[in-house]
């Protein structure tokens, strides 16, 4: 785990509120190019637009709880975009993820607890985001696997 990521208690600063983070649906053409249209947790394929949904691997409430409660509209807007911390996903899946973190869920696959983790790492490391203790240990956990 690097040395750049504070362990602290999450904390809401400020009431959260989902329209402080806006970003372009038109980054899933982004994402499509990058990645496919594959599932960042399962791996699936989509055959159809309306099959996937734009994943923010560090949830943007989760985001907000760590560091981004203080943060002006514009970092929250650009953090929001950043493709480093966006997949495709089911809707199911992430529905069932929603706003939690790497210490409260994580996908069934063993490759993609693998990506979810090293991403979770490089995002919040690159944005000055903490992690709580619980998030820690579950990521821990995952890396040595890897």
């Amino acid at each position: 785990m690097p040395a750049c990521l504070t362990i602290a208690p999450e904390s809401r600063c400020s009431a959260y509120d989902r329209d402080d983070y806006r970003y372009s649906q038109s980054l899933e053409q982004r994402l499509i190019e990058r990645d496919g249209h594959v599932s960042g947790y399962t791996g699936a394929r989509f055959y159809d637009v309306t099959d996937s949904q734009i994943e923010h691997v560090v949830a943007l409430s989760e985001a907000h709880d760590s560091g981004a409660c203080g943060w002006s509209e514009d970092r929250k807007s650009a953090f929001a975009s950043d493709l480093r911390n966006l997949v495709l996903a089911e809707p199911e899946i992430n529905r069932s993820k929603g706003g939690r973190d790497a210490g409260e869920w994580l996908p069934a696959e063993p490759s993609a607890r693998c990506r979810l983790a090293a991403t979770v790492v490089e995002v919040k490391a690159q944005w000055n985001l903490s992690i709580d203790r619980v998030e820690r240990r579950a990521l821990k956990k995952v890396l040595v696997r890897c």
